[in-house]
């Protein structure tokens, strides 16, 4: 994974400098990516004004618009004061999502940062805006919830090497590289953890062989699931010791073991069923969360 352009959505009128913006110029500043700080603008009465011809409104939108990017350069000037390269764009238009990922797609972003709606909470309520770019983005997505940063002092993957929950196999693998991205630049603690379905939940007769000598069976279901997480994980510079096993639901299993390795980010893959996945982690762990979609890149 490698990070050349961040792209920041703000609102343009929040106090102080947002959440996802301080994050975001911090990692700028630790990898030397530039920063485009994006916010759509809209409102339903110039929009309507507007579709009856009314010649004002064109006027009223460019004033929106105008107002917009007078708050978005002085958020950029309080980051460019520490030495951050921003740029900054208003859009006008609804859903805001589609705005942003436009911005992204067209600006060549490798990272979307936003901010949560309830920073610090276990029970964050995650908007349409929230859900649809988590879908859709085609690079990572940081969803910021914590107040400060000062770096990732513990990473958390969370991976599914057997594919229990039908997911591709690059997904795993764009999650531990994004994991390993962070922990350069932050110096972070790396940690992987996998939940799998314990032995009650298989119904096998008798031993089958999944690989050359694999052999998996009621009695050594642990050990099939811990050597595939080993395997794929020590490639990414996570040791055996730094692998969290856990039977049971993935949802529960992920947010237990970061709040008990004092995780400051959890990284998850967003892909079919763990879209929701995602979804039900970012609503309920405290810290940061980067949700990132499959690639075909090697490690």
């Amino acid at each position: 994974m490698k990070v050349r352009k961040i792209l920041v959505a703000v609102k343009p009128w929040e106090r102080g400098l947002p959440l996802a913006a301080n994050h975001a110029r911090q990692l700028a500043e630790r990898v030397g990516a530039e920063l485009e700080l994006v916010a759509t603008v809209f409102d339903a009465g110039v929009a309507a004004r507007s579709e009856r011809g009314e010649a004002k409104a064109g006027a009223a939108q460019a004033r929106a618009l105008a107002a917009a990017r007078v708050e978005l350069e002085r958020l950029a000037g309080s980051m460019r004061d520490w030495g951050a390269r921003v740029t900054t764009k208003a859009i006008w238009g609804v859903p805001a999502y589609e705005a942003i990922l436009a911005s992204a797609r067209d600006g060549r972003a490798d990272l979307v940062v936003v901010g949560a709606h309830e920073a610090q909470s276990l029970h964050t309520r995650l908007t349409d805006t929230d859900w649809q770019l988590m879908r859709r983005a085609r690079c990572p997505l940081l969803l910021v919830k914590s107040a400060s940063f000062n770096g990732y002092a513990n990473v958390l993957a969370a991976i599914d090497p057997l594919h229990a929950h039908d997911e591709p196999a690059g997904l795993d693998r764009a999650v531990l590289a994004a994991a390993r991205w962070v922990g350069q630049a932050c110096g972070s603690k790396l940690r992987a953890v996998y939940a799998y379905p314990g032995a009650a939940a298989f119904d096998l007769a008798s031993a089958v062989e999944v690989a050359p000598g694999v052999f998996y069976g009621a009695e050594n279901v642990e050990a099939v699931h811990r050597r595939a997480a080993e395997e794929l994980s020590e490639q990414y510079g996570i040791a055996a010791d730094a692998i969290d096993l856990v039977v049971g639901k993935p949802a529960e299993a992920i947010v237990d073991v970061a709040a008990r390795r004092r995780a400051e980010l959890v990284v998850i893959g967003t892909q079919q069923r763990r879209g929701m996945l995602a979804a039900a982690v970012v609503a309920s762990v405290a810290c940061d969360v980067l949700i990132v979609p499959p690639v075909t890149e090697a490690p």
